[in-house]
């Protein structure tokens, strides 16, 4: 599972557990865009950049969880 408080600079460190259901990664996203919304307007961009830098690296380097449907 994957937690925000894990996150730090768009880096993604993964919690010592086999498996990551879908709805596990959709919370957490959830929450870290939530998070992001609450922020002032001109940190929205920034922060958005942020994040999708962060998925778009792990996407990309292939240190994908194995998923579980749920």
């Amino acid at each position: 599972m994957f937690r925000s408080d894990c996150i730090s600079d768009g880096n993604v460190e993964r919690v010592n557990q086999p498996h990551v259901t879908t709805d596990d990664v959709t919370q957490d996203l959830s929450l870290r865009l939530a998070a992001i919304e609450d922020r002032p307007l001109e940190e929205r961009a920034a922060a958005y950049v942020q994040e999708h830098d962060g998925l778009q690296g792990h996407l990309e380097n292939g240190d994908v969880p194995r998923m579980v449907h749920s």
